[in-house]
């Protein structure tokens, strides 16, 4: 009962990285723009919220600093992809290397160590031994829920996910709202920081879960609680994997394997029927059907 505690306690915390940056997928695409720099919003955010929580000496501002660096990034996705149309997979890429670089170049430049910081001493609160944020999750997936497919906003975002023409004809201002999907995935990453472990910030520490958030995103139907349970399978496996692999008879980079490898598996059985949002990754030139 004691493994079977700390097993589900452990999941979570693991899960809640990959889960905020997810529903923050979700709310890109389902306003037509893919967002495949979330690693490198996660990349950026992680580094922001170790220097604000230190800068400001607040956890809390730690993590509003996080956001809205998370928001910067992510307008810069935003201006590229639908103000200037330049195909959203290569601004996405462009932002992951920029984010590398950039984290290392301001590491570098703050704390003298291109690739680590220091110590933060101003961390977050824990109930049950898990970080606070992680708990969060929770209310914030209904609430994503909730403005999706409750709200006025939630209709317009996924009216010009799916056909921005027709929407644009009924007034709704496409740009505008593609802007806000992009900028809701910014500040989630921020979020995602606020549950990666931000005693201090270490060059790679994201792991690739950004990555792995999009594989929850499509595995969860781009809907924010099911982004939220698919990245809860991808925590869970990674839990799994820390907390056995020593018992388990195999080699141990196998056992490390698990997570990507179950991401992998995933894909392979879901991508071919998932169906995304339909005008996902297409540039809306007004007045061209």
């Amino acid at each position: 009962m004691w493994y079977l505690g700390e097993f589900l306690l452990r999941g979570i915390q693991i899960s809640a990285p990959i889960a905020f940056a997810a529903m923050g997928g979700v709310f890109s695409e389902k306003g037509g723009v893919i967002n495949i720099a979330l690693e490198g919003i996660m990349i950026v955010t992680t580094f922001a919220i170790v220097w604000g929580s230190m800068a400001f000496q607040s956890m809390f501002i730690g993590v509003l600093v996080a956001m809205l660096a998370g928001v910067l990034v992510a307008l810069i996705h935003a201006v590229v992809t639908v103000t200037y149309k330049v195909d959203q997979i290569v601004s996405g890429v462009a932002i992951n290397i920029l984010a590398l670089g950039l984290s290392r170049f301001l590491s570098q430049s703050i704390y003298g160590q291109e690739t680590q910081s220091r110590f933060n001493s101003y961390l977050y609160p824990r109930l049950f031994g898990v970080n606070v944020y992680a708990w969060a999750l929770i209310p914030i997936a209904a609430v994503a829920w909730y403005v999706l497919y409750k709200t006025t906003f939630g209709l317009r975002l996924r009216a010009v996910g799916e056909n921005p023409e027709a929407a644009d004809s009924l007034g709704v201002n496409v740009s505008l709202m593609r802007y806000a999907g992009v900028l809701i995935s910014g500040a989630l990453c921020g979020l995602s920081a606020a549950t990666l472990y931000p005693s201090q910030w270490v060059s790679g520490m994201t792991g690739g879960r950004g990555f792995i958030a999009l594989a929850a995103m499509i595995f969860g139907r781009w809907n924010p609680v099911g982004a939220v349970l698919a990245a809860m399978l991808f925590g869970y496996a990674e839990t799994f994997r820390i907390m056995y692999e020593l018992r388990i008879p195999i080699p141990g980079q196998f056992v490390q394997m698990l997570p990507y490898v179950l991401a992998v598996v995933v894909l392979a059985g879901v991508v071919g029927r998932a169906r995304g949002p339909a005008a996902a990754g297409k540039p809306y030139l007004k007045g061209e059907a």
